[in-house]
């Protein structure tokens, strides 16, 4: 179970800061006149030939009254001018920091880095960090640094909340707490930007990956069960012009035929009923691509679930959850090129 969470922190990670860096900005600073800026979204990927869920719930702004750095970690210093994104995420296990640099060399990025990394730790109150690796993309260079763990995450979490957050965001970081009692849980705190501006914008997400039952028999995907909680709402600050930015994502991936048999609350109707579940119109016979959103209607939704039928089978290994880890980034990142 460690190296499996271990495996599941260092991707998640990764793939959650290159996801931020290529198109988090974009997407947060195309709202439309009257947005928030507060971009909330749960990603559910259904892996049937692992048997494995992945559940992320995230919210991002670029709004600092909404989400922004510990107090005391100055983000305006000059060495972090050619940064995209840093990244750190806290599990049980262990700690991960990740930086992005854009038009830098390693080397001059790694000496950045080792400057700045000790006043990071002590704002995430992070005991240290120790430098892991260094890779290098086209013009970016990533750094990731490993440090210790949490034993009691959700009281870490409550911490960080309360560090990062503003006290009455509620919506979708109201499922950060509950889902944090989970074993393979992970919370992380992400800030990017363009490279040589220092115009930040910040994320925050928890997320955990647990097993489901087999068989080839219809499969309920009960979303509110998985982020642990009894209802769920929208921010009030993510209404922009009486709609939303609030939305659940749902994946189901497969190798055989998997196929749509209900959810609740019901499919959309628009215009008569926006709120609802929605389908990808393009989607192979392998895959489901669904998604609900509250549209204009923020009343909390008691039963949030989705039944497809196909066959779950009872196979793990690292690979499959790389790749399942991949697709839930592949998801996110086209969610907010859909919302730019």
């Amino acid at each position: 179970m460690k190296m499996r969470l271990k495996i599941m922190l260092l991707l998640s990670i990764t793939l959650l800061v290159f996801a931020l860096n290529y198109n988090g900005t974009s997407s947060v600073n195309a709202s439309v006149e009257g947005s928030p800026e507060l971009l909330e979204t749960i990603n559910v990927n259904v892996n049937c030939t692992t048997a494995t869920v992945i559940t992320n719930s995230m919210i991002t702004s670029s709004n600092t009254s909404f989400i922004h750095a510990p107090p005391g970690l100055d983000m305006n210093e000059t060495k972090l001018e050619n940064i995209t994104t840093i990244g750190i995420e806290v599990s049980t296990v262990q700690s991960l920091l990740v930086y992005v640099f854009n038009n830098t060399d390693a080397a001059t990025a790694r000496t950045i880095t080792d400057n700045v990394t000790s006043s990071i730790a002590d704002a995430f109150n992070i005991t240290s960090f120790t430098w892991n690796s260094t890779g290098t993309s086209n013009t970016y260079v990533n750094i990731t640094y490993t440090g210790p763990g949490k034993e009691n995450l959700t009281a870490y979490t409550e911490w960080l909340m309360s560090q990062c957050l503003a006290s009455d965001l509620e919506g979708f970081s109201s499922t950060f707490l509950p889902m944090t009692s989970k074993p393979t849980a992970s919370v992380g705190v992400s800030a990017f930007k363009e490279s040589g501006s220092f115009n930040w914008a910040y994320s925050m997400m928890t997320q955990y990956s647990t097993n489901i039952p087999t068989g080839s028999d219809n499969h309920l995907i009960d979303i509110l069960n998985l982020l642990n909680v009894s209802s769920l709402a929208p921010s009030p600050y993510a209404n922009a012009g009486g709609m939303y930015t609030s939305m659940v994502n749902l994946q189901v991936l497969s190798n055989e035929t998997v196929s749509y048999v209900s959810c609740q609350p019901e499919l959309a109707n628009p215009p008569s009923q926006p709120k609802g579940w929605y389908p990808n119109p393009s989607q192979p016979p392998n895959t489901l691509i669904y998604y609900f959103t509250f549209a204009n209607d923020p009343t909390p939704v008691e039963t949030l679930t989705f039944t497809f039928g196909g066959t779950v089978i009872p196979e793990f290994t690292t690979l499959t959850l790389i790749i399942a880890l991949l697709l839930t980034a592949i998801a996110t990142t086209a969610l907010k090129q859909l919302k730019a």
